[in-house]
């Protein structure tokens, strides 16, 4: 079987999670080994010494010290908010937070991965709460219809000329008082919070991920296009949801990290196009039942980690067999949404209960896995 194979092939990170998230084993003495494994591991210490050094002005940016793709690379790790080696390296983000809470779009960006990594700080859940409102109140009306063009009609005066070829996104969706459009970061936030939010939340969160997985979403640009801030004054938007694997069309960033995302939707996984991309995966199947992805659905480079990049799980790249390790685990998370035995094809891991870790959040579980 595929796990067997993974515990008995992989290096330290993917054996611990396969033994944390898709084993779900109670041999605590197994567990808490492996992750020392993990620990010992300098690929490890480094990003625990990322997240011991970041500081407010490092939230949105493609480098690795930058707060959006620290939390996330070390959850890649296995590593989470009430684990004692993550805990101690994070003491500065008690002195980031409140910063972040008056920095504006910051929010939009560290909120998701501070939810997805467990902490628990006030305003977390109730900023979720906001978005999830917001958005909703736009997408439940259906409406694609959102460009506008630079003209003589519509003005857009002091629009950079370089931009004035490029769609215009509505100032009424997105000005200065909040982005009602959903972003990627704000599909993180939502896989984020699901278990911990009302059932009202929850059907509001289905609304939204049925807007961007519909059809019509696939007629968005990439990076949606640009945003009026404020008159005169105009940014290039990026940021959009589009589906990966996606037959109505092509989507150069086809990262599987995306597609496992959107897995953590029980509306989305009942979709045709889910389970057209599951199918497009098993093409990738070999003999002995392993998976090997093209390489570049596994990027280690730098970049945006919300947009495929800094995906490696700590296996050794100059291995024959990196890419087939990898690409195996990834698969089997992502079969594990579609085996799951409560019919609607959603699944949720939860680790065993280790004395060092914070697994209950308000009263719910704490799921960190995707």
């Amino acid at each position: 079987m595929l796990t067997e194979w993974l515990m008995e092939t992989a290096s330290p990170v993917i054996r611990y999670r396969t033994l944390v998230e898709i084993m779900k084993t109670t041999d605590q003495t197994l567990v808490q080994k492996t992750l020392a494994e993990v620990l010992a591991l300098p690929q490890t210490q480094k990003r625990l010494d990322l997240l011991a050094n970041l500081d407010y002005n490092r939230t949105h940016g493609a480098n690795s010290t930058y707060l959006e793709n620290v939390l996330p690379m070390l959850g890649d790790f296995g590593l989470y908010c009430g684990m004692e080696a993550f805990d101690r390296a994070n003491k500065s983000m008690a002195e980031i937070i409140p910063i972040i809470a008056d920095e504006g779009y910051d929010k939009h960006v560290a909120y998701p991965f501070l939810l997805r990594a467990g902490f628990e700080w006030d305003g977390l859940l109730d900023f979720a709460v906001q978005r999830i409102d917001m958005i909703y109140d736009f997408t439940r009306h259906g409406d694609y219809d959102i460009y506008d063009y630079y003209n003589d009609e519509t003005g857009y005066k002091g629009m950079p000329k370089a931009f004035r070829d490029r769609p215009v996104i509505k100032p009424a969706i997105a000005s200065g008082d909040g982005i009602r459009l959903p972003l990627i970061y704000d599909m993180v936030m939502l896989a984020a919070v699901y278990g911990r939010v009302s059932d009202d939340a929850r059907v509001k969160i289905d609304n939204i991920v049925d807007y961007v997985i519909a059809n019509e979403y696939d007629a968005v640009k990439t990076g949606y296009g640009i945003l009026r801030a404020a008159p005169g004054k105009y940014y290039a938007m990026g940021w959009d949801c589009l589906k990966p694997f996606n037959s109505n069309r092509y989507y150069a960033n086809q990262n599987f990290q995306r597609l496992l995302l959107y897995a953590r939707f029980p509306t989305a996984v009942k979709t045709k196009w889910f389970s057209h991309a599951v199918d497009y995966m098993a093409q990738y199947r070999t003999a002995k039942g392993t998976y090997i992805f093209p390489k570049h659905f596994l990027g280690e480079a730098d970049g945006n980690w919300v947009l495929g990049a800094r995906c490696g799980l700590g296996e050794n790249r100059r291995k024959q067999n990196w890419a087939e390790i990898e690409s195996t685990f990834y698969m089997r998370k992502l079969l594990a949404c579609v085996e799951d035995g409560s019919g609607n094809g959603y699944v949720r891991h939860f680790p065993p209960d280790i004395a060092y870790r914070t697994l209950f959040c308000d009263g719910f579980e704490f799921d960190p896995v995707w």
